[in-house]
């Protein structure tokens, strides 16, 4: 089969280059600009709508080869949320859509005690995950690093184990018993991330944003359970199993898109935090840059915010309200649609003139 020519579009000069960039952007540099994740929202690829993972990812790095400034290419696998519960056994379905769902195996606080860290980090979709980017890297004529599958925290993958209603009643009547959950899905996730960062050469240690994270920032997480549980319980079951996970690789990124303001104190008190990926209007700007100035903020917004405040005018409303409101002094990376190839220039204007308003 013949492969296709990447290396045309991705020279290891400019793959190099942008590293360089973003590596000084998240040692605490002042790269001048925002980070700008290039994405498309339209997704208008060329091909058959029954692609495999292996063609989508081909003709997703082709169609944002396109985009100046920050994109490193990288292999996404397949299993949304449930990737890293399916090493467990439960039995894992799609729905009409495409998501990804899979079944309980534990329903009483006595099962959780038989839970074990399965034998293999590629245990589940995981394993079918690598099988396409093995498919991938033979359509291509370079070396394409994976990317981690949706890496759900501690808590978010045990409660897909879990009954919920019996898991979270068990963290009053049992928690030993969650404690031990826990700790067995912790380890998991800590060899699954150890695989990919041992076995892969500049393997992307963060599944989303989908941006470069540098292997000496640690890895990224989803901590969407936290708003679920009071901080004095995300204290004692959240808090622990995430620092053990940012003191294996020397750093962790969060993404938290819920409301969860109530938990900054807690959140404050996790070793080595790079940065926060949430959610207007369930985080205010102003307020999340106050009490973590010295991390990486991205912020998006709301699908129904969207459709009340920004729709008439688009995403282009919804960058001038987010930089109107971002210190120079911050550092921040945002998702821009590049199915228009003059939006990032038009962008980096608007950063320019905002910038050059905000050093008068």
């Amino acid at each position: 089969m013949k492969t296709f020519p990447l290396s045309t579009l991705f020279s290891n000069e400019t793959i190099l280059t942008r590293k360089a960039v973003l590596n000084e952007f998240w040692s605490g540099g002042d790269i001048g600009r925002p980070v700008l994740i290039p994405t498309s929202m339209n997704k208008p690829f060329d091909g058959d709508d029954n692609r495999t993972p292996a063609q989508w990812n081909l003709d997703h790095l082709r169609h944002l080869a396109t985009c100046p400034v920050d994109f490193i290419p990288s292999f996404g696998s397949h299993g949304g949320v449930v990737t890293l519960a399916s090493a467990f056994g439960g039995r894992t379905f799609q729905t009409a859509n495409g998501q990804w769902h899979i079944e309980p195996v534990l329903q009483t606080p006595g099962d959780a005690f038989r839970l074990a860290v399965p034998e293999s980090p590629t245990t589940g979709l995981l394993d079918e995950g690598f099988r396409q980017y093995r498919e991938f890297l033979s359509m291509v004529d370079m070396y394409v690093p994976p990317k981690v599958p949706d890496m759900q925290g501690p808590l978010q993958t045990a409660s897909m184990l879990w009954d919920s209603t019996s898991f979270i009643m068990a963290m009053y009547d049992a928690p030993d018993a969650v404690h031990h959950a826990l700790n067995i899905v912790t380890e998991h996730i800590i060899n699954v991330i150890r695989h990919f960062r041992d076995t892969y050469p500049d393997a992307e240690l963060m599944s989303y944003p989908p941006s470069h994270l540098p292997r000496m920032m640690g890895c990224a997480l989803v901590e969407d359970y936290t708003h679920l549980l009071s901080p004095d319980l995300y204290e004692v079951f959240g808090l622990p199993y995430v620092n053990r996970i940012s003191d294996a690789f020397g750093g962790v990124f969060l993404h938290c898109c819920s409301r969860f303001k109530q938990h900054w104190p807690v959140f404050q008190k996790i070793h080595n935090l790079r940065g926060l990926d949430t959610m207007y209007p369930f985080t205010v700007p102003e307020e999340i840059y106050e009490a973590f100035p010295g991390i990486v903020h991205s912020i998006g917004v709301d699908y129904a915010e969207m459709q009340r405040n920004f729709k008439d005018k688009g995403v282009d409303a919804w960058f001038d309200f987010i930089l109107e409101r971002t210190p120079r002094s911050i550092r921040w990376q945002t998702l821009v649609d590049c199915d228009d190839p003059e939006t990032i220039p038009r962008y980096l204007a608007k950063i320019e003139s905002r910038w050059a308003r905000c050093n008068r």
